[in-house]
């Protein structure tokens, strides 16, 4: 029997639940766009108009089109946009989207109703193409935005004709829109970017904004917070800005950014608590200097905030060029972080590696791919050393254009063979999946019939994506340079076949087998090593010492196969 207790809660998560959706509007529909025939352009775009994080995996829409969200965070102040054609709203607008399944859009109104994943109601709108509801976004251009996402959705007055110019003719009239960003004229007029101040954090706490940008911080909370990016707070901030003490809610303040470079500021009363944040602040007519650690920052949904910001990076270049035809190399910093420098056409620069350089371009993301397009690109010096590799065991968002390697690797198989390469597909430790992109161009000396499954293999080479799809936090992959096969054809031994103890064990622990055992090897599980010794023999005394309590990976080489398993370490 539910108690009382019980069922309070159970309302409470369930009211919970929906107050967290009812953030979440229908803020754009375009739903009949100037082309003649089948509509390749139509979309909905949603809005997260609170202050918290909400998943809309497996949220859909009840009629009209065929649509299961993926699942995907929308962070405060984030937009999503579904569309009936991915690659046409990347032609026009320039955005990856997610591309819904079948249907479309009524071109004379109809019921958009948004449900959760248990079919509770987020948002509705019955829109119509004739007054008091805007007629021009009915097959003239534009289409059709929420003025303000605390409107009524479904008061025609509430909703505008978009003012955002794409420069694309269609049928002699332009293309207007904004999918994926603020409304031309609605929501917070005179704000181009809105920064909510709850649960002691700013939402969101890191923004990218241009020069002359207004951002408006939001305290709806009744507590005391304030904004404070004063210089004598922040000395390397190009100019100061501050709402004042701390101050109970509701209050808003603004302030526009006329000087670019980065900014961080904070709430007084809860830095100590973290509350605290970063404005990036670029000039769209010429390069701002970013470091790479900030240009490489993604959001939740693994979209670059910087996407589209022109600016300079440097760094040395590691490895080839992939595509000879244009350009498509990596250049990495001291600090092992780089990025993919992309050219449909290449410019004056022969690509060599060793070379310090500096690139003058725009940042650019694809299938989830850091970028820079290049404008120019200067060599500083040559001959420089490459940084260390990093090793690894999972290739990571934090990887992706770093100088990697991977050791003991096991294969599994061999695909995508084609002319430009093969993809390798190997587990680290029996548990961790690696890709490994081996491009034609890199020259490694070995073709896939060299990989057979069952061989061990170790590889260096550069920290890659490729996720053709939204959300890009997937298709992490090491895009190789060098490879080296370790043991071909063996596989994994049955645990039997080797013995180990004590385990659990508080110090040295003894293996023992009918086989020759050629290395034994202690690692962490993030495939840190911890002991390697080297044996030509059939019983070894593993010795470590230090280490944390914990489960780690043990992992012996003899002529026959490999052999893994877990040890357990205990404080002695």
């Amino acid at each position: 029997m539910r108690t009382s207790v019980q069922l309070f809660l159970s309302l409470s998560g369930i009211f919970l639940l929906s107050s967290l959706s009812a953030q979440v509007v229908i803020n754009e529909i375009s739903y009949n766009p100037p082309e003649s025939g089948v509509d390749s352009l139509e979309y909905i775009e949603l809005f997260n108009a609170g202050n918290q994080v909400v998943h809309i995996g497996g949220w859909y829409f009840s009629a009209g089109i065929e649509d299961t969200l993926p699942d995907v965070d929308l962070q405060a102040g984030d937009y999503f946009v579904t569309a009936i054609s991915a690659q046409a709203m990347m032609n026009v607008f320039g955005i990856s989207v997610h591309q819904w399944k079948g249907g479309a859009l009524n071109n004379n109104g109809e019921l958009l109703t948004l449900v959760d994943q248990f079919g509770n109601e987020v948002s509705s709108v019955l829109f119509d193409d004739s007054d008091p509801w805007p007629t021009e976004p009915d097959g003239n251009g534009p289409s059709l935005e929420l003025k303000d996402p605390f409107l009524d959705l479904n008061d025609g007055a509430s909703w505008q004709a978009s003012g955002g110019s794409t420069g694309v003719i269609i049928n002699g009239v332009e293309v207007f829109g904004t999918p994926g960003a603020q409304n031309s004229g609605g929501g917070n007029p005179g704000a181009d970017l809105t920064i909510n101040l709850a649960h002691l954090a700013f939402h969101p706490s890191i923004a990218v904004i241009k020069v002359g940008d207004v951002v408006r911080w939001v305290n709806n909370e009744n507590d005391f917070h304030n904004v404070n990016g004063t210089t004598g707070t922040y000395p390397d901030n190009p100019e100061g800005f501050l709402s004042g003490g701390p101050a109970l809610g509701p209050w808003e303040y603004e302030f526009e950014f006329t000087i670019p470079g980065t900014y961080h500021y904070q709430c007084d009363p809860h830095v100590l608590q973290g509350m605290t944040g970063i404005i990036y602040v670029y000039d769209p007519l010429q390069y701002t200097d970013f470091p790479l650690s900030a240009l490489r920052l993604v959001n939740d949904n693994g979209v670059a905030l910087f996407d589209g910001v022109p600016t300079r990076i440097t760094g040395v270049v590691h490895g080839v060029n992939f595509q000879p035809s244009g350009y498509s190399f990596y250049v990495i910093n001291s600090a092992n972080m780089g990025i993919n420098v992309f050219a449909f056409t290449p410019l004056a620069y022969t690509v060599t590696e060793g070379d310090a350089l500096r690139v003058s371009g725009t940042i650019d993301q694809f299938n989830g791919l850091l970028e820079i397009i290049p404008d120019d690109i200067e060599v500083l010096s040559t001959g420089v050393p490459l940084v260390s590799p990093r090793e690894l065991f999972e290739v990571t968002e934090e990887d992706e254009g770093s100088y990697v390697y991977a050791h003991s690797l096991h294969v599994d198989s061999v695909s995508n063979v084609s002319a430009g390469g093969f993809t390798i597909y190997t587990t680290f430790l029996g548990e961790y999946t690696i890709l490994i992109r081996v491009d034609a161009d890199a020259n490694i000396g070995l073709g896939s019939d060299d990989f057979h499954p069952g061989a061990w293999i170790g590889v260096t080479g550069i920290g890659t994506q490729f996720d053709n799809s939204f959300p890009y936090t997937s298709g992490y992959q090491i895009l190789a340079l060098y490879i080296y096969i370790l043991i071909d054809g063996i596989e994994l031994l049955d645990n039997s076949a080797i013995q180990m103890f004590p385990n659990p064990t508080s110090g040295d622990f003894r293996l023992i087998s009918d086989l020759t055992m050629h290395s034994a090897t202690l690692y962490t599980l993030d495939g840190k090593i911890i002991a390697h010794d080297q044996v030509q023999e059939a019983e070894h005394m593993m010795k470590f010492k230090d280490i944390p309590a914990g489960m780690y990976m043990v992992r012996v080489v003899t002529e026959e196969g490999v052999w893994l398993s877990r040890l357990m370490v205990q404080q002695p």
